[in-house]
């Protein structure tokens, strides 16, 4: 890397990235032929092709699989490096907050963060993603936020380092059955082995969420259906024998859309974490500090979390 032109970073972040010269090109703004010459002398540079034709598509090279973590990084560093901070004014503050989150964080958190956050800041902007891959999409820089109760995987490495959690909250878990299902009151652990399951599988996730509620859940008892949001199990339940898992704030949302109701799980199963992730280059900016305060508050607020306002801690 000694060799490498640093004003190339951008376009080797996108080439890797988008695994396509006119994805890469469109990224940062340049022509296709533009590009192509970039990734030439990337290519000379690194003595690595970076990118090789597969069929129809382009895969990365060991190198560039080996590089893509260590470039971004390296870009986000930079961008932290440049960045002039400035006395901080929530009214003047012009920013765009990606944030990943479940049905839980839209439905219960976002809408009262956002609320809050608009009578005092109207010209900050928000996008919402799914749940996908937390700790590599915080690391990676695609998400300033995330709000999740998915299973995180253990992160290694200098992901381990660079992404902070900080629980916001605890849920317990019910089931979710049809109007006319035979359970009836608490679902003993032996009617959850009785009957098929809807399990909630996140896009990335290693494990389905009844695994947090019961662990091994899914390999003793392997779902019927596997769905990617906790909305999607009412109509899957619906007119059937099947049983899904959700956390218990979220079960009115779920009951709303007709046809099923919510039972109780046994005594012993797990309760549900929701947890606030970021990236470490954000502990010390003032507008994602700002932001990181209002979930806390939101959350000791109006859900009864018991969360206080302290330093944010790894």
């Amino acid at each position: 890397m000694s060799s490498l032109d640093l004003n190339l970073l951008p376009a080797l972040d996108a080439l890797l990235s988008h695994r396509n010269v006119t994805a890469a090109a469109r990224q940062i703004g340049v022509s296709q032929p533009t590009m192509s010459g970039m990734l030439g002398r990337l290519r000379e540079q690194l003595d690595d092709p970076l990118l090789t034709r597969v069929g129809r598509s382009m895969e990365l090279t060991a190198r560039g699989v080996a590089l893509l973590p260590e470039v971004r990084q390296m870009l986000l560093a930079l961008e932290k490096l440049t960045t002039v901070e400035s006395d901080f004014d929530a009214a003047a503050l012009r920013r765009h907050f990606r944030i990943m989150a479940s049905e839980f964080g839209l439905f219960l958190l976002l809408p009262r963060i956002i609320a809050q956050i608009a009578a005092v800041a109207p010209h900050v902007t928000f996008e919402m993603v799914a749940i996908d891959k937390p700790v590599d999409s915080v690391y990676g820089g695609l998400i300033e936020l995330c709000l999740t109760g998915d299973i995180i995987t253990h992160a290694v490495g200098e992901a381990a380092r660079a992404v902070r959690t900080r629980t916001l909250m605890e849920d317990r878990f019910v089931g979710i059955v049809d109007l006319a299902h035979p359970l009836r009151g608490k679902a003993s652990s032996d009617d959850l082995l009785v009957y098929p399951h809807v399990a909630t599988h996140f896009l990335g996730s290693k494990y389905a969420v009844e695994d947090i509620a019961i662990s091994g859940l899914s390999d003793r008892h392997p779902p019927r259906v596997r769905v990617p949001s906790f909305l999607s199990i009412a109509p899957m339940v619906a007119g059937t024998d099947s049983i899904g898992l959700a956390p218990a704030r979220l079960a009115p949302q779920i009951c709303s859309l007709g046809g099923v109701r919510e039972i109780e799980l046994p005594r012993d199963t797990a309760r549900i974490a929701i947890k606030m992730l970021w990236h470490m280059r954000h502990d010390h900016d003032p507008a994602h500090e700002w932001l990181r305060g209002i979930v806390l508050d939101i959350c000791a607020e109006h859900l009864g979390a018991n969360v206080t306002r302290m330093p944010l801690k790894r």
